[in-house]
């Protein structure tokens, strides 16, 4: 986590599924099943393959989660609208709270209140413009 503070897992969720249950307030905010098919199908197009090739050298693009999110809306179906809705809400919490509390990029860097030694102060672009007019002429 890339704040000073640790929250447990259990906190992450809670707060997770107090916001998605504000962003998702009805059932039929939450997609349909019809969504997560066309997801998937996007995500094996020859565009996204390229596209992975193209960045990564290698196909790195994994649809398997996208295809557990179809499977799970389908395993759904038959429930009750707000069960459905409260089951796909606590889904996406874990989800989200593992994101959260997992590594992170900003894990790496140390956040500085003051530049560093010999970092280069600000430049008055006005100024610059005058110590070297020949150049952008």
């Amino acid at each position: 986590m890339s704040s000073d503070f640790k929250t447990d897992f259990k906190t992450a969720v809670k707060q997770e599924e107090w916001y998605l249950r504000r962003v998702y307030p009805t059932a039929k905010d939450i997609p349909s099943c019809t969504n997560h098919l066309d997801t998937y199908i996007a995500c094996n197009t020859i565009r996204n393959l390229v596209k992975s090739m193209y960045r990564y050298g290698h196909l790195r693009e994994d649809c398997s989660e996208k295809w557990a999110e179809y499977k799970f809306c389908l395993s759904l179906k038959w429930n009750g609208t707000d069960e459905r809705r409260d089951a796909w809400i606590r889904r996406k919490a874990i989800w989200w709270a593992k994101r959260r509390l997992g590594k992170s990029s900003e894990d790496v860097w140390q956040v500085r209140d003051q530049p560093s030694q010999g970092f280069p102060s600000p430049v008055d672009p006005a100024q610059y413009l005058q110590e070297r007019p020949h150049e952008y002429m």
